[in-house]
């Protein structure tokens, strides 16, 4: 195998020595290449502030595709045949870890979407109550995705700190996938997260709406001021238009850690 992937981000000097010890650099495989080309703009998407979570799934999933192409080559399977059990099975667990954060990601941003047009409705309805309901929903949902950060950074760390990777350039390039999908998915969950902070704040800011302002069942024949409804509707708008991406974008993700882990156990488990 040929080592083309740069040691970005926190790979480790002896990890970078290995790789470094194998073929030329100057002419490395184009599917490693590729791979690195991959987890370099995933890491520059987040040294520029991982400004739109869309763009960022975009780029885990284009990291991942390219994983799953090394994962392919028959270099690569040797390699992993002659690694370390131990190491085989803590990337196992770690694409395991980030493919459930995915699927609790994915569920948590159907619920944000769910809570959004549920606020839709109660605001053209004037409904106080069913307004509570939501944004309740959308709090709840906010902590969930803050719980789901410090999940996989803890599990990360967990096991990318123990990994043995000096022995198996293959493993070490996988941790570098994973490392970088964790860094990138974080600030992703965190940017989905912080999508709706201000719904409450726009509800209770206008005074002359006091059933929003309280979150309490207000009369029916009493309606919200129409710029205040106009400016809620709108916002309310906008963010289910963001959420549209990250969602198909975390299916495509959840899809990819799944073939992923599936392609890894095929190659270590005998036949």
């Amino acid at each position: 195998m040929h080592p083309a992937i740069r040691a970005a981000g926190k790979t480790t000097a002896a990890t970078a020595h290995a790789r470094s010890a194998s073929l030329p650099h100057e002419h490395p495989h184009p599917v490693l290449a590729h791979l690195d080309d991959s987890i370099h703009a995933l890491r520059s998407w987040l040294a520029r502030g991982a400004a739109g979570q869309s763009s960022g799934i975009a780029l885990v999933d284009a990291t991942l595709a390219a994983l799953g192409e090394l994962l392919a080559l028959p270099q690569a399977v040797a390699a992993l045949h002659a690694a370390a059990a131990t190491a085989c099975d803590q990337i196992l667990e770690m694409l395991l870890v980030l493919a459930d954060a995915y699927s609790t990601f994915l569920s948590a941003l159907v619920t944000l979407k769910q809570s959004a047009a549920e606020l839709q409705v109660g605001t053209r309805r004037g409904d106080g109550a069913m307004v509570a309901a939501s944004l309740r929903a959308h709090r709840r949902t906010e902590k969930e995705l803050c719980r789901l950060v410090t999940t996989m950074r803890h599990a990360a760390r967990g096991t990318l700190r123990t990994l043995d990777a000096k022995n198996s350039e293959v493993i070490g390039i996988v941790a570098d996938v994973a490392a970088a999908t964790v860094e990138a998915s974080a600030s992703i969950v965190m940017g989905c997260a912080a999508m709706s902070a201000d719904m409450p704040d726009l509800f209770q800011k206008v005074p002359s709406n006091k059933w929003l302002a309280r979150l309490s069942v207000r009369p029916p024949a009493k309606k919200a001021a129409p710029e205040t409804a106009m400016a809620a509707l709108e916002r309310l708008e906008k963010l289910v238009e963001c959420i549209d991406g990250p969602e198909t974008g975390s299916e495509k993700v959840f899809r990819r850690l799944l073939q992923s882990r599936v392609s890894l156990l095929n190659i270590i488990t005998p036949f």
